[in-house]
């Protein structure tokens, strides 16, 4: 198991590899764009989709 140490030095790796993405995606003029709440963009297919957990055999 990693010790705390080792999960704050993740943690801070992690946010600095996001802030050079970010720089990285921003820098040649890209665009974050704020989606409002409750949107999502998946796309239905088909309808409903029931799951079957168990079959019962008689």
């Amino acid at each position: 198991m990693a010790s705390k140490a080792t999960k704050k030095e993740a943690v801070v790796s992690t946010r600095e590899d996001l802030a050079e993405h970010i720089e990285a995606f921003l820098k040649p003029g890209g665009k974050v764009q704020q989606i409002p709440s409750g949107v999502s963009g998946q796309t239905s297919t088909s309808g409903p989709r029931q799951i079957v957990l168990s079959h019962k055999t008689s």
